[in-house]
């Protein structure tokens, strides 16, 4: 008769320590494949009516959560792009109107030119920002989002629910779920986290050398616009530079990166300190504890469904972003008229 010890090993070996690059896939009849030599049983729960209909719900709501997603982020991103480009026209057509009488007739056409284009960039903005609020395309990302990620534990709370009560099999599908649950969920926990947190470093960076140019610009122009007063014009380089610094704040408040990359660590924390339990479980199932199973994965459950409401709360925080992209937009479509009205009708 085999040791409680031996079970353990052989419900280890059956299932692996797995692939991170593949394992986030749900794919129970991929997955009834590989073990059907191994882990027969386990196969054959695979391929339970339950366990493959909750997995082609996912499959289905994780599609389209993501063409939503990238649906709303090249939307906003393209929206965020047009504001920094209005005002950076704005701040050019002052230049450009600064320089008109030197330019000639040139100058006319260079201030049509840019206030035109300006007016332009301004509409495409105010329309993908339209396009992104009345759609509601954030709320349906994260919408889709939440019910995908439902599906995929009532996946796995099938699979351990649907495991005959012998030892052996409780074993599998604890290591079942540890392999493409626990295992893959730390990893997405660290990868992501790590991204969010090198992306939010980048954006600080990027925004103080944005500050710093913008402000060493405006006081290089006050101090030459005394030898010359055309080079207080110098002063409108710096405004893009402002522009170019609320666009990469804009784009990382957008992605939360900040928050998120805090919101992983904490919630792989979580995961990591709970599977240092793992050897107790694995011994009180293979000493046919029958709920040791579902013990062990309650607090991995209850951390997973906490950080899927915490992204929910997201999409408010995306929500005031956009808000403020529209005051920057309304900010240098204001700029841009006031312009366009004192210079260009001035020089027709």
């Amino acid at each position: 008769m085999p040791t409680a010890q031996d079970l353990i090993g052989q419900a280890r070996d059956a299932i692996g320590e797995g692939n991170a690059d593949t394992d986030w896939k749900i794919v129970p009849t991929e997955h009834a494949k590989e073990f059907d030599g191994k882990a027969p049983a386990l196969a054959h729960n695979l391929r339970g009516s339950r366990p493959a209909g909750l997995a082609e719900e996912y499959e289905r709501l994780n599609a389209e959560a993501v063409a939503a997603r990238d649906d709303f982020k090249s939307t906003v991103g393209r929206a965020n792009m047009a504001v920094f480009v209005t005002a950076s026209l704005a701040a050019l057509l002052l230049c450009v109107a600064g320089l008109q009488e030197w330019l000639g007739k040139t100058g006319h056409w260079l201030v049509a030119g840019v206030g035109l284009s300006g007016v332009i960039s301004g509409g495409l903005a105010a329309m993908w920002l339209s396009r992104g609020k009345e759609g509601n395309l954030g709320g349906k990302w994260v919408n889709l989002r939440a019910k995908a990620e439902a599906k995929r534990l009532a996946y796995f709370k099938a699979i351990m629910q649907g495991a005959a009560q012998t030892p052996l099999e409780q074993l599998q599908a604890l290591e079942y779920t540890r392999r493409f649950l626990l295992d893959n969920q730390i990893d997405y926990f660290r990868d992501r986290g790590n991204q969010h947190e090198s992306a939010d470093a980048a954006a600080r960076d990027s925004a103080t050398r944005s500050v710093f140019v913008a402000s060493t610009l405006t006081a290089v122009a006050g101090l030459l616009s005394m030898v010359n007063p055309r080079l207080a014009l110098i002063a409108a380089l710096g405004v893009i530079a402002s522009a170019s610094a609320a666009l990469v704040k804009s784009r990382s408040a957008m992605e939360q990166d900040r928050k998120n990359a805090d919101r992983y660590r904490d919630a792989g924390e979580k995961l990591k300190d709970r599977k240092l339990d793992i050897d107790t479980y694995r011994e009180r199932a293979a000493s046919d504890d029958k709920p040791a199973v579902g013990e062990f994965f309650e607090t991995i459950f209850i951390a997973l469904e906490a950080d899927h409401k915490a992204f929910l709360t997201d999409a408010e925080q995306r929500e005031l972003a956009i808000g403020e992209m529209e005051k920057r937009l309304d900010a240098a479509t204001d700029a841009l008229k006031k312009k366009n009205d004192g210079k260009i009708l001035a020089s027709s």
